[in-house]
């Protein structure tokens, strides 16, 4: 029976991963607030009105784990206390509470709306479905933000939609970098281009929003361009989670060694919230929930050797129209800063859509195991 024990905080990619390598070594309790887990790439189809939010929604059962629901408010190196003052006392702590959508940021307005969730999404797609005629804004408010190819999926899907429908509605997508998803390369902001250009998508980027003028109908840049809008959806701007506030690092992004300890001995962090040179997909959260695991049962006595686990991540991206694009990630030299990715692009084609609906079902069966 194992004596030691470890606490993991949030049941994304990188939380499940550190529980699951870590059961059978330690006891492992996962935090989750409701014991319940989303599947954020649903936000699109939500959006879109092809599903309801409740379907990317899991109930936590992983065998070898327990479960604890509720709201973690304080996390260290031996312990998590939880929001009603309840303590879980531990070993070692991983930490994956992802970063914290600022909604309150975006004004409230009957057509804007902040939805980078399954729930937030929800809210807005009477909206997309009953808009005939005039400008759809997608809005990207601030860097970073986790999913980085989604926007482009979501402005591309839209208007695939009102095309099917045989609606005027013209779609927009700002970004405030310079070249899309210019840290993975040439070749990939240069396929985003064309796929937004290619499906009648206007691609502004280097705009930076003032949100306050949303309110107005009309979004301003802060060098003062602007664009219109009858509706406007909003990627919030993303906040380190309260949970990790008084850690190092760089705006919301946590400083962590190349095993993703903090400054804090025994406090690690994993996922999004994780200052490193990976992008912010599911696959590059779970192998640093893994190298993470294994680090803490090395320092514990409970495993000889651990190994920085090389992601492979891939992200789908729609086109409309059924059809997806898949944009792979590979690391054979290493993990930044030491190596690069190489990147594999693959359609856009409607055979991939099929991957979309398997990530789905082999991240339910990884939350729902009970055996």
């Amino acid at each position: 029976m194992p004596t030691a024990s470890i606490a993991v905080v949030g049941a994304g990619p990188g939380g499940v991963a550190a529980a699951r390598r870590l059961r059978g070594h330690a006891r492992v309790v996962l935090v989750e607030r409701e014991g319940e887990a989303w599947y954020l790439p649903g936000t699109v189809p939500t959006l879109l009105g092809e599903a309801p939010a409740e379907r990317w929604r899991a109930r936590l059962s992983p065998a070898g784990v327990g479960v604890v629901p509720g709201e973690a408010a304080e996390v260290s190196g031996g312990s998590v206390r939880l929001g009603g003052g309840a303590v879980v006392r531990a070993d070692a702590v991983i930490a994956a509470p992802g970063l914290a959508l600022d909604a309150a940021a975006v004004p409230e307005a009957a057509n804007v709306f902040a939805f980078w969730s399954p729930s937030g999404a929800a809210r807005a797609t009477r909206a997309v479905r009953s808009l005939r005629e005039g400008v759809v804004a997608v809005v990207v408010a601030a860097l970073p933000y986790r999913c980085p190819p989604a926007p482009y999926g979501v402005a591309m899907q839209l208007a695939g939609l009102y095309r099917s429908l045989g609606r005027g509605v013209h779609a927009v997508l700002t970004t405030p970098e310079e070249e899309p998803l210019q840290a993975l390369g040439e070749e990939v902001s240069r396929f985003l281009r064309r796929s937004c250009a290619s499906e009648g998508v206007e691609l502004v980027t280097a705009f930076r929003p003032e949100l306050a003028s949303l309110a107005s109908g009309s979004l301003r840049s802060r060098d003062g361009a602007s664009v219109g809008f009858d509706l406007a959806l909003v990627v919030p701007p993303h906040r380190r989670s309260p949970l990790l506030a008084g850690l190092p690092g760089e705006g919301p992004l946590v400083e962590v060694s190349s095993r993703f300890e903090t400054a804090e001995e025994g406090l690690y962090v994993v996922g999004d919230a994780a200052g490193t040179g990976l992008p912010r997909a599911a696959d590059a959260a779970a192998a640093a929930g893994t190298t993470a695991a294994e680090d803490a049962l090395r320092r514990l006595g409970l495993l000889e050797e651990a190994a920085a686990h090389l992601p492979a991540p891939e992200c789908y991206v729609g086109h409309g129209g059924g059809r997806y694009s898949r944009i792979s990630l590979r690391y054979p030299e290493g993990l930044p800063p030491r190596g690069g990715a190489r990147v594999a692009i693959e359609g856009p084609s409607a055979s991939l859509a099929a991957g979309f609906e398997e990530a789905f079902h082999s991240w339910r069966a990884l939350r729902e195991e009970n055996a």
